[in-house]
């Protein structure tokens, strides 16, 4: 199994960060924080594959194509060549984490917002 973590780093938003314990493994994180807005569709890919209704599938985004084969999955960044191959099951389980990780910052975010505005032109007289 992969071990990573995921940060949440704070730029002009929040956005989560896979640190991975294995460096050779950035390029994925790379690839996440590029085609982060994809990352429902590339569930949905991921799972085709996983449940046998599709031998394998690509995907080309921004900056990364992806292969996903039964048992691997390739990353390439299309801008200089870099590759990965990462076991389908262990690309999976980062995706969902990383899924699930910006859901809980727009949780976070919308609990900011809303107890920033609370007090706002809600005075009971």
């Amino acid at each position: 199994m992969l071990k990573y973590e995921i940060k949440a780093m704070q730029g002009k938003r929040i956005v989560p960060v896979v640190v991975f314990e294995d460096e050779s493994y950035s390029l994925l994180n790379e690839f996440l924080l590029a085609e982060r807005s994809f990352r429902r569709e590339l569930l949905s890919l991921v799972n085709e594959v996983d449940l046998n209704m599709s031998q394998s599938e690509s995907f080309s985004g921004n900056a990364f194509s992806l292969e996903i084969g039964k048992d691997i999955c390739k990353i390439t960044n299309d801008t200089d060549d870099r590759e990965l191959e990462i076991a389908t099951a262990d690309f999976k389980q980062v995706l969902l984490d990383y899924i699930y990780a910006v859901r809980e910052i727009k949780v976070k975010e919308k609990m900011a917002s809303l107890g920033h505005h609370h007090d706002h032109g809600h005075h009971h007289h």
